[in-house]
């Protein structure tokens, strides 16, 4: 009996034994794979965060100058001298750029221009991108529009406008402002007279002053060559 008891103690030692040893061999054979594992998605996390590439600064600016593109005209810094044309268009202009600032007035000839600029500067009121539309109520001399431009050649734009007016001055007072306008870099033509061409239904009956759908274009004319 007692010869069983001891080798039952026995038996149990041993397996107990052998069972704690299979176990400890089963742990040790996985625990490296499992580090191994756990160790690269670590590293492989902080190179990500560490060694992402940083943005790059021309897409940053390409966005800028998207966004700037993009951005409506309120009108702010652009001034508009001109005669009763121009005043049937502000209407409409002030509709798209509220903050334009338009001086117009009838009657007004292209020799007054100066004039205007003169105490629009002194009001805070002359802008950097400045449109001239003066000639409806005739000719001037080269040198009343070579001067006023001269006048304005630190400004960012200058538009100056051709007219359409049925009168024997419309085509003289059209070259003028070509010939002239060209001698400036910082000028430009809007050809009013081109772009009215055959919408005769834009014009109330004197063939001059604009009807609302005829306003409207003219703006929109005059907006585009701003951008």
């Amino acid at each position: 009996m007692k010869k069983r008891k001891v080798w039952k103690i026995w038996m149990i030692v041993i397996l107990i034994f052998v069972g704690g040893y299979l176990g400890l061999s089963a742990q040790t054979s996985e625990t490296p794979d499992k580090l191994e594992v756990k160790g690269q998605q670590s590293e492989s996390h902080q190179y990500d965060t560490i060694h992402s590439p940083p943005p790059q600064n021309s897409d940053m600016n390409s966005n800028e100058t998207e966004i700037k593109k993009t951005e409506p005209l309120d009108g702010e810094g652009i001034t508009v001298i001109g005669d009763s044309v121009i005043m049937g268009v502000e209407p409409y202009l002030k509709e798209k750029l509220p903050k334009i600032t338009v001086d117009g007035k009838v009657g007004r000839q292209m020799s007054h221009a100066m004039e205007v600029v003169n105490e629009l500067e002194k009001q805070g009121k002359l802008g950097d991108y400045i449109i001239i539309e003066l000639g409806t109520n005739g000719t001037f001399k080269q040198d009343h529009l070579r001067n006023l431009l001269t006048s304005l050649s630190d400004a960012e734009k200058v538009l100056v406008v051709t007219t359409r007016v049925p009168k024997g001055w419309q085509d003289t007072v059209n070259s003028t402002i070509k010939e002239v306008v060209s001698e400036f870099s910082n000028e430009k033509v809007v050809d009013w007279y081109a772009a009215s061409e055959g919408k005769g239904d834009y014009f109330y009956k004197d063939g001059v002053h604009l009807k609302p759908d005829g306003s409207r274009y003219y703006a929109s004319l005059l907006i585009e060559g701003l951008q």
